[in-house]
């Protein structure tokens, strides 16, 4: 079942390649090049993910969310159906860029990570396990294509066309990581004894939160399209930072994830 396992990954991997492709030859060449070919590599791509990490389930016995390596793989999950979203919500190929762009770089990040699969430690044995690191990474999902998403606009000059995508992705990347936070604090009381306990990510989790909180009520202050699209770039560092940097720079209760 492995070899299977990694071949569906090697398959999604390659189609998240075509996928940037067709972007690419879409922007460049743009009525010249088939439009619906991005959108329909990036379907093959996530059903090839989605069979893949349904293997590994069933290969490990358990959801495959223990490790960096597992929740990346279900962060770029989350990628596909929120650019499907907002592609159909904003019928534009600009939509769906993000996401080709995003798709081939996490799985290359997630090649190079600890594939090795090890028995839960006893505080993972919950079935919050779930609940947080799902909404966790459909957070930092939405806040990967809103920065990619803002980069994008400002090196084309259309902060202000694309500041309603920008915004939407970031007030849905807010909402589910304050799911992510108070489903987090709920397992931490059962696993630990205690709602919060400053560990380093959850520390740096909570100053995520509270720069978007910034971002989001800046832009209601007049911080539209360039400033706003800057900022969501600056907080995605934190997002970064909080699920890497805290896992190889920092040690604390959340050294596993």
């Amino acid at each position: 079942m492995a070899e299977k396992v990694t071949l569906l990954f090697n398959i999604s991997f390659a189609l998240a390649l075509a996928s940037l492709a067709a972007a690419a030859a879409d922007y460049l060449f743009k009525e010249k090049a088939p439009r619906r070919l991005t959108p329909a590599l990036l379907g093959l791509c996530w059903l090839a993910l989605t069979a893949g990490l349904a293997l590994l389930w069933a290969r490990l016995g358990r959801p495959p969310l223990a490790n960096q390596y597992e929740s990346l793989l279900t962060m770029l999950w989350f990628i596909f159906p929120l650019s499907a979203y907002f592609y159909r919500r904003f019928p534009v190929p600009e939509a769906l860029w993000p996401a080709a762009f995003a798709a081939p770089v996490l799985m290359g990040v997630a090649g190079l990570l600890d594939k090795t699969a090890r028995p839960l430690m006893p505080a993972l044995r919950s079935d919050w396990l779930i609940f947080h690191v799902l909404s966790s990474m459909a957070a930092y999902a939405a806040f990967a294509l809103a920065a990619i998403a803002a980069a994008a606009a400002l090196a084309r000059k259309k902060t202000a066309e694309d500041e309603e995508l920008l915004l939407r992705l970031a007030k849905l990347g807010f909402a589910f990581l304050t799911l992510g936070i108070v489903t987090g604090s709920v397992w931490a009381e059962t696993a630990w004894g205690a709602w919060w306990s400053w560990d380093p990510k959850e520390t740096w989790s909570l100053l995520t939160w509270l720069a978007y909180a910034a971002a989001l009520h800046l832009r209601k202050r007049g911080w539209h399209a360039h400033k706003f699209a800057i900022t969501l770039i600056a907080c995605f560092a934190l997002v970064l930072f909080t699920y890497f940097g805290v896992n190889f720079l920092l040690s604390g209760m959340h050294s596993y994830a």
